[in-house]
């Protein structure tokens, strides 16, 4: 197997945090791009990929490494996190990413971070993937929490940046250099375990180049581990006999060298072979005469050749050397186990061990004066399936210790005039596990927590300041406000969504920053939209006005794409608004303005969801179009959106976008119908009834049967079919049994039958 990897300015890799990204094939070059600058913003990781499915773009990236007799298993094992860019090719094509690699990821409980370049496939992973959080790059909703917070949130819940990861290094009694040849990377993985099965050695860390880059930096790489290190040693195979081999060259002979001038540095060579191979295959053993004989180089010292099965003796080498040079005293704390525990569950210069990582970090927690942090992991493990099996139950568990550990903590150390950031830390992890209860379901629970995060903001004042403080409560009243939203209680639903605003309102007046003022629009367009909803169109107007002045004072002082979709999603709201109080001018005047704006960033970004906000605003200026009877302008308009909606209708195959496309037809197959056009009207009431019918065999829902029935109906009272009448009707008179607010429709269609 080979891997291309990419980092910040393509830097070494070594000691990143490893990422695995994976797609479908034929999408590479269009998404990894985009995914890969995206984590490398947020985190400085390494992104690495298989070769093959790099193509021309691999070109500009550095020489594969070559991982012989690996299988994709073992390298996702060393991994911190498997992204996945979800598409609908992804989803509905068979590809190895979806149909291999992901779900052995989840087997071997590697943190799965699922992307999704389109929207509304949420529904579609969970059901043909895996029940895990997929996150939307192409948020469409500008009051829903930004993609770029969500994915620096993940990022920091599974991986160990460079600080913490140095705090992990320095727990480490002493260091080991492990030599081998490339080609017997198994091996050395293999020894690498038998050095730890021995508990006294647990915390020996081994420098290996697993993932070094040739060229520049590669001697100087070897040597200042080498340097830091203080025992060698050697895997030893037939493969040292190859010339030319850098062992050969240039590792062994420093070791050599560094032993004859320092008595605390010793070398162990142990030879590596599989003794229950083939009797063909057992002849694969070293030549220890022809290493002693060596011309060129002096392998004729390696004098003390130990053999990986004869364990005594091999324990017993090791044993001799280690316990020497590991000297390093260390109080054995909770929270240098926690720290070895890190190491452990994420490869940091030791091999992949979970299950040790999970007894080192679980004992850290259970101490009598448990290491909170070591509380705090357990709960993304077990909330992300990180090491171990994914288990919500668990999760919430020690999510509720997390809470009670920093409360304690608190209580204990708190003092006005010299803080620690426990105050801070309790707040924030119980607003994690409000979300955490949110996301499994029990809203009561999740309001419960949150109103005691949001009661406890109130202290915060003297650690963080009052102004963070202030939006730390607004971020709380909005969680609240959509909790109660969730529970169906307008009252306190629109209460929280008030006092939030009125902060942000303060905050604004106060130190106007952008972040102030970003928030502040949200909250306008929020509360905007629950008027709309109320039926206030007044008011509902009002506060879109107010958030379009904020997004355009933003969008001015910076060309962001995503301010300008914001400002963007606001003029559709207001157009929206005027169109239900029919004012159709108005309406035309506002959806043309984002129409202006969605065309330069469908150019800019070229995205399917860019182009899909465009079609959508051709739609809205169709409808207005329609309502002033202009016909000609409003079949031009839906014309224009329908080309776009097949065109990522064809090209992903999602969702969302043929059900566009469906909609798209039906309206413009009205207008045509209107406009005395009846070979194309049919043409596309047909493609409109095809394409329902797909979405509903897909996905027999409530909403698609509604959708279905709808296109029977318009398309049977075009063409006076009765049969397909009968089809709308049984459709409908189905949904009522649960849901009775479609009988509206199911007479409506009873009618026309009575009728014909």
């Amino acid at each position: 197997m080979r891997l291309y990897y990419k980092t910040r300015g393509m830097g070494d890799p070594k000691g990143k945090p490893k990422v695995y990204f994976s797609c479908h094939p034929d999408e590479f070059e269009k998404v990894f791009p985009v995914i890969s600058e995206d984590l490398l913003r947020h985190a400085n990781c390494a992104v690495w990929f298989d070769a093959e499915y790099a193509g021309e773009y691999g070109t500009d990236l550095r020489e594969p490494q070559e991982i012989p007799e690996t299988e994709p298993g073992d390298v996702l094992k060393e991994m911190q996190l498997a992204v996945f860019a979800v598409t609908s090719r992804f989803l509905h094509e068979g590809c190895r990413a979806r149909e291999q690699e992901l779900p052995l990821a989840l087997k071997l409980h590697i943190p799965v971070l699922p992307i999704a370049l389109e929207n509304g496939l949420e529904y579609d992973f969970n059901k043909i993937c895996a029940e895990i959080q997929v996150v939307s790059r192409y948020v469409t909703d500008s009051t829903a929490t930004p993609y770029e917070e969500v994915l620096q949130t993940f990022l920091d819940s599974v991986l160990v940046g460079n600080e913490l990861a140095e705090r992990v290094r320095e727990a480490f009694d002493a260091y080991v250099f492990l030599s081998y040849r490339k080609k017997d990377r198994r091996h050395a993985q293999r020894l690498m375990r038998l050095i730890h099965e021995n508990p006294q050695f647990r915390d020996i860390a081994i420098w290996y180049d697993e993932y070094l880059v040739p060229g520049e930096g590669f001697n100087e790489a070897i040597k200042a581990a080498f340097e830091n290190s203080s025992l060698f040693a050697m895997a030893v195979t037939p493969h040292l006999e190859e010339e030319g081999n850098y062992v050969m060259q240039v590792e062994y002979p420093m070791a050599r060298d560094r032993e004859k001038k320092e008595s605390g540095f010793k070398i162990v060579s142990v030879e590596m072979y599989d003794p229950d191979e083939s009797p063909e295959g057992r002849k694969w053993r070293i030549d220890s005469s022809k290493l002693k004989g060596h011309e060129e180089f002096r392998y004729r010292e390696i004098t003390d050749l130990k053999d990986e099965h004869r364990v005594p003796e091999r324990n017993q080498a090791f044993i001799d050397a280690l316990e020497r040079i590991a000297k390093k005293e260390n109080d054995g704390s909770p929270r240098h186990r926690f720290f070895i525990g890190l190491a452990y569950l994420n490869g940091i210069d030791v091999e992949v061990d979970f299950d040790r990582a999970l007894g080192l970090i679980r004992g850290a927690a259970e101490d009598e004066k448990p290491c909170i942090e070591a509380t705090e992991k357990l709960a993304q493990m077990y909330q992300h399936g990180e090491g171990v099996e994914a288990d919500r139950g668990e999760a919430l568990r020690w999510q509720r210790r997390v809470v009670s550990q920093y409360k304690s903590a608190y209580d204990e150390n708190h003092d006005p005039d010299e803080h620690k950031g426990y105050g801070t830390a309790y707040f924030k992890a119980l607003r994690k596990l409000s979300d955490m209860l949110r996301e499994g379901g029990d809203i009561r629970a999740a309001i419960e927590i949150a109103d005691e995060a949001l009661s406890f903001s109130e202290k915060l004042e003297e650690e963080v300041g009052i102004r963070e403080q202030e939006r730390d409560r607004a971020v709380m009243l909005n969680r609240l406000g959509s909790l109660y939203r969730d529970l169906g209680n307008t009252r306190e639903m629109i209460s929280c969504y008030e006092k939030a605003a009125a902060i942000y309102e303060r905050l604004v007046f106060e130190i106007g920053t952008k972040r102030a003022r970003r928030d502040l629009s949200v909250s306008y367009e929020r509360l905007g939209d629950i008027s709309r909803v109320e039926g206030d169109l007044q008011e509902a107007d009002s506060y879109y006005e107010k958030a379009l002045r904020i997004r355009q004072e933003l969008s001015e002082t910076s060309n962001a794409p995503e301010l300008r979709r914001d400002l963007s999603a606001v003029l559709t709201k207001l157009g929206n608004v005027r169109k239900s109080g029919k004012d159709y001018a108005g309406a035309g005047t506002y959806y043309e303005k984002a129409l202006a704006m969605d065309k330069v960033l469908a150019a800019e970004v070229k995205t399917p969801q860019a182009y899909d906000d465009l079609g959508v605003s051709l739609v809205k200026i169709g409808d207005i179009r329609k309502a002033e009877d202009r016909m000609e302008e409003a079949a031009a308009c839906y014309e224009r959106a329908c080309d776009i909606f097949r065109v990522n209708m064809e090209e992903t195959g999602s969702r969302l976008y043929r059900d566009h496309f469906a909609a798209g037809c039906e309206k413009h197959a009205s207008v045509k119908k209107k406009l005395g056009k009846t070979e194309n009207a049919s043409e596309l009431y047909r493609e409109a009834v095809a394409v329902r019918e797909q979405l509903y065999e897909a996905e027999e829902t409530a909403s698609s049967a509604h959708a279905l029935a709808a296109s029977y109906y318009n398309a049977a009272s075009f063409f006076r079919d009765r049969e397909m009448m009968k089809k709308a009707y049984e459709l409908w008179d189905g949904l009522c049994v649960t849901h009775p607010e479609y009988g509206k429709y199911r007479d409506k269609a009873g009618k026309h039958l009575k009728e014909t």
